[in-house]
């Protein structure tokens, strides 16, 4: 019982951050922010998701042998996540700057004060 609640408390949020990130997909114009809302809600949604099983798995009355299985896909499952999340991200940047596919020009904001090169 108590494992349940302590499941549903990362549950419930990491299935709420999946959900924003959807949204934002949907609802954010440019391409810089709809990476953003994919990339770091999600990754963080997943996390808090696959730690709620766990503990649900771990804590149930008949957790054997076979279920640790189970685990070891979850625990597989985030390594990958928190690997490629990043690296889809900065490719995604990547290619919408060669290609210029940042959005509108009147919603990009100008940068005033640039790095400069020594």
């Amino acid at each position: 019982m108590i494992t349940d609640v302590i499941s549903l408390i990362f549950i419930l949020p990491g299935a709420f951050m999946v959900l924003s990130a959807a949204v934002g997909a949907v609802r954010f114009r440019s391409t810089m922010a709809r990476i953003h809302a994919i990339t770091k809600p999600q990754t963080t949604g997943l996390v808090l998701m696959v730690v709620g099983t766990l503990i649900r798995l771990i804590g149930a009355e008949d957790f054997s042998f076979h279920e640790r299985g189970d685990i070891g896909i979850l625990i597989l499952l985030t390594i990958f996540a928190l690997m490629t999340s990043p690296v889809t991200a900065q490719r995604l940047g990547r290619v919408a700057r060669l290609e210029g596919l940042y959005g509108d020009e009147d919603e990009l904001t100008v940068n005033q004060n640039p790095a400069r090169n020594p």
